[in-house]
């Protein structure tokens, strides 16, 4: 019965549904009503409950893998932990089982996330998300520069349409607010041993919510959205869904015209670095393939891959 009122109260958000009304669907006492609601309350659920007018659901300071799926508008299995070595990690396992459903992995906490080549993410409790999509790509021709253009894609139309919050994507993985990192995309493949080709593609994305007291090394780069009391659930559920739809579907020109839009990088001189060489010029483009088009003293050139270390912006530079 818990789980049934609860997520009456969650699909309608609108209105306030009274005890008796509860009490009636449920065939159930309305003091028994109450029991349940403040065991909700005790959960972490918010729950405004106003004599005579009666109870109406605000969202929820917990993670749940109920409530995830209750908004997802795709069909996708929702694993959610409190606390985890890694999301990634835990898709990969979970990979070799050979699932024919997408998976979406979510957690409140990461002990050993990681990063681009291995660094360590920062994933504290209670004050971001942690994501990871499995899934499967079995016939699918997609680059995976491709693949983590669409995800960020996604991810800054989602803060954008719910909390009017503008992000820019510094290429290829990181977002940022305010010049600050506020996430970081990875995506990694899975082959098949035998054909040699793609089999799974994993998405992984942290977002600093509230987020502060960063270790010492990382206070000059990283950012928060500090964005309070939102309702993580809710947003966990759309980035899925248009995470699902974006990298499912066509990735298409369009994308890739709202991504340079995005852009912390085009029109401005950066230096990249590809595995300890480094390389001075001006980005000129993204290109179709999801590719860094820059200008250097040497000419014009494409890079798939690298990281951007310093971009000279107008009013100063961008260390990170």
């Amino acid at each position: 019965m818990k789980t049934e009122i609860l997520s009456y109260l969650m699909q309608h958000t609108d209105e306030d549904t009274s005890g008796e009304q509860l009490a009636t669907r449920y065939q159930v006492s309305r003091n028994a009503v109450w029991k349940v609601i403040k065991q909700l309350q005790a959960e972490g659920y918010l729950i405004e409950s106003q004599h005579r007018r009666g109870y109406r659901y605000l969202g929820t300071k917990n993670l749940s893998a109920e409530q995830i799926a209750v908004h997802l508008q795709h069909s996708l299995q929702v694993q959610v932990f409190q606390t985890i070595d890694s999301t990634n990690k835990l898709a990969k396992q979970l990979a070799t089982e050979n699932p024919s459903r997408p998976l979406a992995i979510i957690a409140n906490q990461q002990t050993a996330g990681y990063g681009r080549y291995g660094r360590q993410y920062y994933s504290p409790k209670d004050t971001g998300v942690y994501i990871s999509l499995l899934l499967p790509m079995a016939n699918k021709n997609v680059t995976s520069g491709l693949l983590t253009t669409g995800a960020a894609v996604a991810v800054v139309k989602i803060f954008e349409s719910l909390y009017h919050v503008k992000l820019q994507i510094k290429w290829v993985n990181d977002l940022i607010y305010e010049n600050g990192k506020i996430a970081g995309i990875m995506t990694e493949g899975i082959t098949d041993f035998e054909t040699g080709s793609l089999s799974y593609v994993i998405v992984g994305i942290g977002i600093n919510l509230t987020t502060s007291n960063f270790p010492i090394e990382m206070q000059a780069k990283a950012g928060s959205l500090n964005l309070q009391d939102l309702d993580r659930n809710l947003l966990v559920a759309r980035l899925i869904d248009e995470m699902y739809q974006v990298l499912m579907g066509e990735l298409t020109p369009a994308l890739l015209a709202y991504y340079r839009e995005h852009s912390l990088v085009i029109g401005h001189e950066i230096v990249l670095d590809q595995r300890g060489k480094l390389i001075q010029g001006r980005v000129v483009d993204i290109d179709n393939q999801g590719a860094l088009v820059v200008a250097t003293t040497t000419g014009v050139q494409i890079f798939n891959g690298g990281e951007i270390t310093k971009v000279k912006l107008l009013d100063g530079e961008y260390h990170g």
